[in-house]
């Protein structure tokens, strides 16, 4: 058995999985930023494409408030009530806002902001997902 693999059939399965992480990664970065908390509003998970456009570590911001790190000087009050009232509401809401990545460089987002409920009804967190603009 160990005679009938050649070295083009190893190439070809080391080809089929280089190509195959190519596809993963390119879906990673195509993915859309995430950043979930829990009901207290302090971070919980994050994806690799949250870290690419902000520049945190999930270690780096576990347990905090993504405004305390994101919001800056030319984040607009206005945004930052929207969030603040789909948060109180328990509502959805979609708003562009100027963010800071950890290299303090702003960056606008479009920020889709939704409640996540459990099966049973109850309140089990947020979730932002967020899209560079501009």
């Amino acid at each position: 058995m160990i005679a009938d693999l050649t070295e083009n059939s190893l190439w070809s399965d080391a080809s089929t999985e280089k190509s195959l992480l190519k596809k993963v990664l390119a879906r990673i970065d195509a993915e859309p930023a995430r950043v979930r908390t829990n009901v207290n509003g302090l971070i919980v998970e994050i994806n690799p494409a949250f870290t690419q456009l902000c520049g945190y570590r999930f270690s780096e911001i576990q347990g905090r408030k993504p405004g305390s790190m994101l919001q800056g000087k030319e984040t607009t009050p206005e945004s930052i009530e929207i969030l603040r009232q789909a948060i109180k509401e328990r509502n959805p809401c979609t708003l562009e806002m100027i963010n800071y990545h950890k290299n303090t460089s702003k960056y606008s987002v479009l920020i889709n902001f939704r409640p996540l409920w459990s099966t049973s009804g109850e309140l089990e967190g947020f979730e932002a997902v967020e899209r560079k603009i501009g």
